[in-house]
């Protein structure tokens, strides 16, 4: 069961996202990260199709005496089939069928005081594109008011 969520988690965050998150929308009712009733139907789906195989060798090593012929050996290495099988089907939902074009940033916006220089991005590339006033990166944050300099 961790393996399928494991690696759903691992593809949404590293591959899909490219670890750009808008860190202020994660925790806004509604936001871009609200899928359809609150369910992100692409990792349910992933997180089944890695699940689902594995669960006659559970039922096995349960109960010795169940019939589930060679099923039961997916079971051995369930973690890494559901891991694997997770990150593929995420990465070939989002990718070709259904991309959640809609919670996709360009940018990371992290919270105040934090910095990754890995991802590339300063305040001033950011602030030339977009709304100054909307900007909350790294070490500074920009003020609503526009006129006001950055705490």
């Amino acid at each position: 069961m961790m393996g399928p969520l494991a690696g759903t988690i691992v593809c949404d965050f590293y591959l899909i996202r490219k670890r750009k998150l808008d860190i202020r929308e994660l925790y806004k009712e509604h936001g871009i990260y609200w899928y359809t009733y609150g369910v992100n139907w692409r990792a349910f789906a992933s997180f089944l199709l890695g699940f689902l195989p594995t669960l006659p060798g559970f039922a096995h090593s349960i109960e010795k005496k169940l019939d589930v012929g060679g099923a039961w050996k997916i079971y051995t290495f369930a973690w890494l089939f559901g891991f694997s099988v997770a990150v593929l089907s995420y990465y070939t939902i989002c990718t070709y069928i259904s991309p959640p074009t809609e919670s996709l940033v360009e940018f990371a916006v992290l919270p105040p005081g934090k910095v990754d220089a890995s991802l590339g991005t300063t305040l001033e590339e950011v602030a030339s594109d977009y709304k100054v006033e909307d900007i909350a990166i790294g070490e500074k944050e920009v003020a609503r008011d526009s006129g006001d300099s950055p705490v």
